[in-house]
């Protein structure tokens, strides 16, 4: 403390004086971790095998690949391991327990829930690493964040790894309420460089809260693959109750129609607009006077017999303009399974977002 202090009151200006608490703040909890760590791998141990000279008898969540589960009067300690941690505050170093099964004399993984095997990151720089990467940031951007905060070199592979990984096991939190409405539409996605759609519903409660309700991934806008997600959602039976918005897409349309005959469809009147001035235009190449007639007579029969609200897909469209300024960067994706671990961790960080 006394050297931070002189450090400090040598500084020159404000910022420096930051620095250098910021850098001994880091420094600080990063030897705090490193001993709460220590500590809790001992304290695991000793809740299964009693202390050092002392012997327990009952189960123990270890097993033997030679002889299987085993009891604690079947393990004994085995001295330690050094093992490196990379955390926020930067890189630590760890004496794991060595375990060995006392029948055939082979080493026990300790496997301890707080500290995975073979895991070279700890827990709060996989979601630091998650929330950047779906916040906008690359993989070398990642990287480099990551390099700047640990100062500890990472691969660009481990960065990817732990993304897919940490996307694999994202989960999405309970809907608060029933859901009213679902806006139904889909986004145009690339996989090595072909054509890939994903299907998008989005749900909204009585109290006017939204949440992605799933996803899908097709490879051609077809009727079968709407058919298939509309029945994968999990609205009440025959979508009683509901009111389904759309753009009028046919396959969107014939899917509700088949798996939710008693649900409210109804048309975004925006892309109602938009085809009524369409084909004013188709119709008229050459005459603006009859364009602007034809689509004037046009609004105002749509306006005559448009539905109460809600009556446009805006809610899904801007969340599909946020993920277009996402994946844009990206220039497609390499693999079928890279592109659906991104949509499960974007709908999770979405839901959660969303509920607060």
């Amino acid at each position: 403390m006394k050297r931070v202090a002189v450090a400090v009151a040598q500084s020159k200006t404000i910022g420096e004086a930051v620095g250098v608490v910021r850098e001994a703040q880091r420094q600080e909890l990063r030897r705090w971790k490193e001993e709460l760590l220590q500590e809790a791998l001992e304290a695991f141990v000793a809740q299964h095998l009693g202390g050092r000279w002392q012997r327990r008898s009952g189960p123990t969540p270890w097993v033997c690949a030679g002889c299987g589960p085993r009891e604690a009067q079947q393990v004994k300690r085995n001295g330690h391991y050094r093992r490196g941690l990379i955390m926020l505050e930067g890189a630590i170093t760890l004496r794991v327990p060595q375990l060995r099964c006392v029948g055939c004399g082979r080493g026990i993984s300790l496997a301890s829930p707080f500290l995975p095997a073979r895991r070279r990151f700890w827990g709060e720089l996989d979601r630091h690493i998650t929330e950047a990467y779906l916040g906008g940031a690359s993989y070398r951007q990642v990287k480099a964040l990551v390099e700047r905060q640990t100062n500890s070199d990472v691969g660009l592979m481990s960065l990817w790894r732990r993304f897919q990984e940490q996307a694999k096991q994202a989960r999405n939190p309970e809907v608060a309420g029933s859901i009213k409405t679902v806006y139904l539409d889909e986004v145009y996605l690339r996989v090595k460089g072909k054509p890939w759609w994903g299907l998008l519903a989005l749900g909204e409660t009585d109290a006017g809260r939204r949440h992605y309700l799933g996803s899908g991934l097709a490879g051609e806008r077809s009727r079968e693959a709407w058919d298939g997600f509309v029945e994968s959602l999990s609205l009440p039976e025959g979508g009683r109750g509901i009111i389904i918005v759309h753009d009028g897409d046919p396959a969107i349309a014939g899917a509700v129609a088949m798996a939710l005959p008693w649900a409210e469809e109804r048309r975004c009147v925006w892309h109602e607009m938009h085809n009524i001035i369409r084909r004013a235009r188709d119709s008229y190449p050459q005459d603006q006077a009859r364009q602007r007639a034809t689509t004037e007579q046009g609004i105002q029969a749509l306006r005559a017999k448009w539905p109460p609200s809600p009556r446009t897909t805006s809610p899904m469209e801007r969340r599909i303009k946020d993920l277009r300024r996402r994946i844009r960067p990206m220039d497609g994706f390499g693999s079928l399974a890279g592109l659906t671990n991104f949509m499960r961790a974007w709908i999770a960080k979405e839901n959660t977002r969303t509920q607060g």
